[in-house]
């Protein structure tokens, strides 16, 4: 098993958690309100509508782009003030996330995930309140990283312990590179790795993605206990599954202890 580490300036860009329910009765756009009502000040800030397009590579499919859109979950958005936390709800869905800054200096004693679990819990707990869902079917757990590294020709492998196809047909230089791979744990536990380049935000650096999404599907809905155990696991198969594709020079760069 890797090492845990403590970093005083983790690369977490996003963490969210996303719980799937069991259909239940329809859809109320009463919910949302709700639900900010029992979070109380938590979530001062204005609410947003948030739409995501879902795109089907259409395998198999006989149109000749193999592509199809389709509109997916749209959700409202409860936000803090600043509007660095929010939670969102959507038919028989809750996500809760937390941007950067992951973890507050100002608030140690609920820094980084111990701030992220209470806002899970206090979420879950609500909505099971106000919507009264029949049980849980899908919990994932997403951290999305940026390594920040100098720029000018960089190792992949200084960095990252996964690194790129070589052979000797291949240059020895890639200008870029993205990876998607899903693995399966056993019993209904999978993990969706990317990795890759991504456009740099500021002169004289480059970036590298490190993308783990953590899920568990049951065939039978788990209780509210259930979930929220759920999530400590797969939080605990993201962490560890985190520092095993990341290199000590890569730690270097999170200020490690």
């Amino acid at each position: 098993m890797a090492r845990r580490h403590h970093y005083r300036n983790p690369p977490i860009e996003e963490a969210l958690c996303e719980f799937r329910f069991e259909p239940g009765r329809d859809w109320n756009l009463t919910i949302p309100g709700r639900l900010q009502t029992v979070l109380g000040e938590a979530y001062s800030g204005r609410p947003r509508e948030q739409r995501a397009i879902e795109v089907d590579l259409g395998l198999g499919s006989a149109l000749p782009s193999g592509l199809q859109f389709r509109q997916g979950l749209a959700k409202v958005q409860l936000v803090t003030a600043d509007g660095k936390r929010s939670v969102g709800v959507g038919k028989d869905s809750l996500s809760v996330h937390m941007l950067r800054p992951y973890q507050r200096q100002s608030e140690e004693s609920q820094a980084g995930w111990d701030e992220f679990k209470l806002r899970i819990s206090e979420a879950l707990d609500a909505y099971w309140k106000v919507a009264r869902p029949k049980g849980v079917k899908r919990v994932g757990v997403r951290y999305i990283n940026k390594l920040v590294v100098p720029s000018g020709s960089i190792e992949l492998e200084d960095y990252l312990a996964c690194g790129l196809p070589q052979t000797t047909a291949l240059p020895e230089t890639a200008s870029s590179f993205v990876s998607r791979v899903e693995y399966a744990f056993p019993g209904p536990v999978r993990l969706i790795l990317t990795l890759g380049t991504v456009p740099a935000s500021r002169e004289g650096v480059q970036e590298l993605l490190v993308d783990l999404d953590v899920i568990r599907e049951d065939a039978e809905p788990l209780d509210q206990r259930q979930a929220s155990k759920v999530v400590e696991e797969l939080r605990a198969r993201e962490r560890q599954v985190f520092e095993s594709v990341i290199t000590d020079k890569a730690r270097r760069l999170f200020d490690a202890d």
